[in-house]
């Protein structure tokens, strides 16, 4: 019993210090007065929500992006990057922007998986995938690293924070992982 005790301690403790350590990035990189507007191919925060429709249509127009499944999103096929010795590693993106009451854009949901996904091969697997977009974020943005830290029912998600832009994302079963890229400026205002 007094082992337990002490093991629910340290995990309550633990729990603290990554809410600490997440809380205290928001509030630093907040502080300083860095703004990044972009999302996601060039689609900017602050667009109407017709803006982004017409930006999409521009993008399917060029063949950049595609109708997503059920017409709920647009899809985007990112190729394995330089950097990346397996070509099979593409990724399928289903985007849509994130608006507020107004209609007005102020983040990026994402759902993502491998195109070589099949349940038989692991290295397709959400978790693989998971690995490979922070090295990705990285590559593009740079700056701060990814923190590990606890979302909704205990999930274990990956944050990346650079001046007002969240990089958010975690599991979503085996094969989707789940992006979000959010204005912390609109995610802080409302609190």
């Amino acid at each position: 019993m007094k082992y337990w005790a002490i093991g629910i301690s340290i995990f309550i403790l633990f729990s603290a210090c990554q809410t600490s350590e997440y809380e205290a990035l928001v509030k630093q990189e907040l502080e300083t007065g860095v703004v990044y507007e972009e999302t996601f191919l060039g689609l900017k925060n602050g667009l109407t929500k017709k803006a982004f429709y017409d930006e999409c249509w521009q993008l399917n127009k060029q063949q950049l992006v595609s109708q997503g499944p059920d017409n709920n999103y647009a899809q985007y096929i990112l190729d394995a990057p330089e950097y990346e010795s397996d070509s099979l590693k593409k990724v399928k993106i289903l985007f849509y922007g994130i608006f507020d009451d107004n209609d007005i854009m102020h983040g990026m949901d994402m759902k993502m998986s491998f195109v070589s996904w099949a349940p038989w091969n692991k290295k397709y697997y959400s978790d693989q995938l998971i690995d490979h977009m922070k090295q990705w974020y990285m590559y593009k943005y740079g700056k701060n690293e990814f923190i590990k830290i606890s979302i909704k029912d205990n999930l274990e998600a990956w944050v990346k924070v650079d001046g007002n832009r969240q990089i958010l994302m975690y599991p979503n079963g085996v094969e989707e992982v789940i992006v979000r890229i959010e204005d912390l400026r609109q995610k802080y205002s409302k609190s």
